[in-house]
C-alpha cells in the first residue's frame, strides 16, 4: 500500500463553507489539530468564505485572535477549501 510522508496532508480537504461541524472536527482530528471541536466552531462562525481567497485571509485573521499555538492556523487552513 502507498504511504504518505509527514509533509503530505493526512486527510481530504473539506469545504470551509459547506462542511458540517462533524466533518470539520473529523478533518481537524485526522490532521492532528488539538481542540478540533473548538476550531470547527470558529470556522463555522465566520462563514461564508470567498471562493477567490484560497489562503483564507479573513479566517486567518479571526483565528489569530485566539492566540493558537504556532502552526495551528496553517494546519487548519491546510485541510480547508473554499
Amino acid at each position: 500500500e502507498p504511504t504518505t510522508d509527514a509533509a503530505a496532508p493526512a486527510a481530504a480537504k473539506v469545504s470551509a463553507n459547506d462542511a458540517t461541524e462533524d466533518e470539520l472536527v473529523a478533518a481537524f482530528e485526522a490532521a492532528g489539530i488539538a481542540n478540533a471541536a473548538k476550531w470547527a466552531d470558529e470556522v463555522m462562525e465566520y462563514r461564508p468564505y470567498a471562493a477567490d481567497d484560497p489562503d483564507f485571509t479573513k479566517l486567518r485573521e479571526e483565528l489569530a485572535k485566539y492566540n493558537p499555538e504556532a502552526g495551528t492556523i496553517d494546519q487548519i487552513i491546510a485541510v480547508l477549501q473554499p
